[in-house]
Order: C-alpha cells, then structure tokens, then sequence
C-alpha cells in the first residue's frame, strides 16, 4: 500500500495494512537526524516512515524562515510587521504591528496572491503527491495569529472582552487573508489543508467556549466553505495544542475531518475523546512531548506509544504523532524506541 493511501484511509476512519504516522521535529533533533541518515527536509521524513510531506505557509512559515540564520538574541521583521527575536533556540516575537487598536486602520495584510507562496507547495506536489500525502499547513490561522503575532496575548484577549467588534475586524482580515492563500493551495492539488490556533492550555480553553463560539468560530467555517466549495473532496485539519475539548463537537460541526495534536491535558483523556467523537472524526498525535519522550526511558516510551495506539487506533481514524514537534531535550535513544514501537504495535489487525 502507497503511504499516501494509507494515511488517506486512516482519515477515512478505516483499517489501512499499518498506523499511517506523521512526525515532525524541530532544529536540532533535525540536524541530529540528518547526521545519521544523510538526508534532510521532506526526504527525512519519509526516510524515518512517514506517509505524508507538509508545507507551511502564512504566518507560522514568516516566524520560521530565518530560524537557521538568526544567531542568539537577534532579531528579524516578518511582512507581517511583526519583530521576532532569536531566543533559546526559538524565534519569539518580541514587537507586534497592532500596538493600539487604531493602528488596523493602517495595517495592510500582506498579498495571499502572491506566488512565492504556493511555491513550495508546487515543488512539493510534482516530487511527492504520486505516492505521499500532501499536508498544507495554514497555522496559526486566526485566534493564535491575533493574539501571538499582530496584537500581543494580554492585549488581544482583552479586546475580545472589551472591544468584540474590534477583535473581530483582526479576525476577518486573518480570514480573508488565509481564505485566498488556501484556495491557492487547494487549486493546486493538496490532501489535506491544516487550519488552527493554540486555543488550549494544560488545564482549559484560553477564552471561553462560547467566547469562541462567537469570535472564531464563524471565520473558520466561512473558511472551510470557500475550500470545501472549491474542492469538495479536501480534507480539514485542525490544530491546536492543550484542552480544547469544549469545542471539538464545534469543529467537527463546521466541517473539520482530522484532528490534532491531542496533549493527554486536562480533559483530553484518550480514549474518551475516541469513544465520544471517534466516528466523525479522525486523530493525529497524542504522544506525550513534556515528560516522557524526554524524560522516560526508552521502554517507557515503549508502553506510552502501545498505550496511545490502544487509544486511538482501533478501526482507523488515527496517524500516529507526538503531541508536539521532538525538540533537543529528546534522547535519541527514546526516538528509536518510538519509531520500532509503532512499528510493532500500529500493524493491522492490531494485538495488544
């Protein structure tokens, strides 16, 4: 079986031969990797058993695209406006373009039609689509791109308390911006479009359920009806870390298919979630990144991977991913346990 139709089968909530898996890393296990397999990007992934390749776009991307060149402490300015500042590793934003609310009237969203960014996704189509699934990556998308980027978590959230019509305005151009770009990546081909916002924490949603509801919700599903209008066919992800288990019923209400990244937080119990909504709607993650895969040893990981698995695998509906990107604190040793453990538990019919 192709891997891309094996990871198309799982979305489709039915048994493929194995688990399709998806695992994504940041820079350091990256290189880390590549030293030992002698390939890099996409090609790594799939060296390692991944059955689909991801492209990111929009905001997230803008973040990224100097990571490699940033030394500790310096600083870069996205076309977004906003000002990002090399920090342990990561790149932070440390200057946001929304510094009042009078400054939207000025702010220019950056051009969705501008063809730099399907490019990689073309590359990507022409190299992998035949046998990979192809995975567009359109995170943060709104609430998170709000509040992280343009405007500043204190400050956001307390315009959607005290200036909801404001609030909404930034929300609106997010979603036209990302409406353009997605269709751009839709027309082209793609598996799957991944929408999403961090909207979780480890104990509960960011803002209230019904705050959600009323802000978010509505640009997401204008969103996904201009793709689903475009290509009927193209599959919804949504991402977000942390408890968002209020508004899952939501998601799946507005035409969201796949889910992620299911942090075993809060009220994110496995094999509840599974029980609840595991016929609508299918999974991706929910290894825990926090304490076991760098902490654990290597037959922890083991029995956390055969544990998950147990969760969410069986009759499809599940590719198996760690709840969050493998950053530098994860042993390599507790890499290898997690890549053969999936490979000997996520076969079809599977045995525990």
């Amino acid at each position: 079986m192709k891997p891309r139709d094996r990871f198309l089968k799982a979305i489709k909530l039915e048994e493929a031969d194995r688990v399709p898996q998806l695992i994504r890393w940041g820079k350091e296990i990256g290189q880390r990797l590549s030293a030992i397999f002698g390939v890099a990007g996409p090609e790594l992934g799939l060296r390692i058993g991944n059955d689909a390749v991801v492209c990111q776009v929009g905001i997230n991307a803008e973040m990224e695209m100097s990571k490699g060149d940033l030394a500790e402490g310096e600083t870069y300015k996205s076309e977004w406006g906003v000002v990002y500042q090399r920090q342990s590793g990561f790149n932070n934003p440390i200057e946001h373009p929304l510094k009042s609310r009078e400054d939207l009237k000025d702010y220019t969203f950056p051009d969705p039609h501008d063809p730099k960014r399907i490019r990689e996704i073309e590359t990507v189509m022409q190299k992998y689509h035949e046998d990979y699934a192809v995975i567009v990556d359109l995170s943060s998308s709104l609430f998170e791109a709000a509040m992280a980027h343009l405007r500043g978590m204190q400050d956001f959230i307390l315009d959607c308390y005290d200036d909801s019509e404001w609030a909404g305005s930034v929300l609106d151009g997010l979603a036209d911006y990302y409406l353009q770009l997605g269709i751009h990546a839709v027309e082209s081909g793609v598996d799957v479009v991944r929408i999403g916002d961090d909207i979780g924490t480890q104990t509960g949603m960011l803002i209230p359920p019904e705050l959600w509801r009323d802000l978010v919700k509505p640009r997401i599903k204008r969103m996904i009806q201009a793709f689903k209008k475009t290509n009927p066919d193209i599959i919804m992800l949504y991402h977000s870390c942390g408890d968002f288990r209020p508004i899952i019923g939501d998601l799946i209400e507005v035409g969201v298919q796949f889910l992620s990244t299911m942090q075993r937080v809060g009220t994110m119990d496995p094999y509840e979630i599974k029980r609840e909504f595991g016929d609508k709607v299918a999974f991706k993650g929910g290894l825990d990144t926090q304490q076991l895969m760098p902490n654990g040893t290597p037959e922890a990981v083991r029995r956390g991977v055969k544990d998950i698995l147990k969760a969410y695998a069986p009759g499809g509906g599940y590719v198996f991913m760690p709840a969050h990107l493998l950053y530098q604190d994860v042993p390599t040793d507790n890499i290898w346990a997690m890549l053969e453990s999936v490979k000997d538990y996520g076969k079809y019919p599977l045995k525990f």
